[in-house]
């Protein structure tokens, strides 16, 4: 999701200072929409990879429905209900995000709902998939959402937790090598540890971590457009300062490119399969596949 800097900070600050990261450090209102639009939206090749990458968990079935969590400008919850052919509540508690995905019709079996990930309005057991794109971290009390997934989700369901985790910061070269103070902020960012460990708690066990590569962008002058609008939890923390620097660099290396450098990054998705009885007290221990 994206943010700029609090308009509580000075100018100063704002020039001069990184922020640290902090579930709702980021705020999504105002003129935040539109901007996440267009600095996160996803380019068909990013679509097709992350089609493969669930296609192993997520298998179309008549009647299945599916939890696009902080579901935001509706991209991900438009990409789930064409590729799997289910029922999708994209659930989104940014009034801002709610309205700009409502007006893009949304196809059918496509639904939003304005709701916070701690306390979700669904009675028990009406899901069979729960996905979660890069909202992990924004989440300020993630074992209360842990809980409230597995009340959700149907025996047998599974959390599919699409992300940046602090621990596995391998995947951007572009963006670091431009925005070097990114890396640090990213650091804060769960790890993948920390999200295992919330998850078995809450009485789920952990199937699988895959590393998915995607083509973000075409190329360099694809991607300074994309940067331009700071619609990145790790930009928008920038000081002013550090992000015009960087955004100078690419600009300069965009506009030197002979020929399209397209910007590959990694991510990972993690899976969590909802099993039979009640949420036990004390953590599984269960290795979780790695690819």
């Amino acid at each position: 999701m994206i943010a700029h800097p609090e308009m509580s900070r000075s100018k100063a600050e704002a020039d001069t200072k990184p922020r640290r990261f902090s579930p709702g450090a980021i705020a999504y209102d105002g003129a935040i929409p539109a901007s996440y639009r267009a600095g996160r939206a996803l380019s068909s090749q990013t679509a097709d990879a992350w089609r493969v990458a669930i296609q192993p968990f997520v298998r179309p079935a008549r009647g299945s429905a599916i939890l696009d969590l902080g579901s935001g400008t509706g991209r991900f919850a438009r990409l789930l209900a064409h590729a799997v052919g289910a029922h999708v509540v994209g659930a989104e508690p940014s009034r801002g995000m709610l309205t700009l995905a409502a007006r893009d019709q949304p196809p059918e079996g496509v639904v939003y709902v304005a709701a916070s990930a701690e306390s979700l309005p669904f009675r028990p057991q009406v899901f069979d998939v729960a996905w979660l794109s890069h909202v992990f971290h924004h989440v300020r009390d993630r074992p209360a959402c842990a809980r409230e997934l597995r009340r959700v989700l149907r025996v047998g369901g599974c959390v599919l937790l699409r992300g940046t985790f602090g621990d596995r910061l391998d995947g951007f070269p572009t963006l670091f090598r431009f925005f070097p103070g990114a890396r640090d902020i990213c650091a804060e960012l769960p790890t993948v540890t920390d999200a295992v460990a919330v998850f078995e708690r809450e009485g789920f066990t952990s199937e699988a971590v895959r590393r998915v590569e995607q083509r973000t962008c075409g190329s360099l002058a694809d991607f300074a457009a994309r940067t331009r609008l700071r619609a990145d939890t790790a930009l928008a923390l920038l000081s002013d300062r550090e992000f015009a620097e960087g955004q100078a660099t690419l600009e300069a290396a965009a506009a030197r490119e002979q020929g399209p450098s397209p910007v590959v990054e990694t991510l990972d998705l993690l899976v969590y399969r909802k099993s039979g009885g009640s949420a036990p007290t004390a953590r599984r221990r269960s290795a979780p596949e790695v690819r």
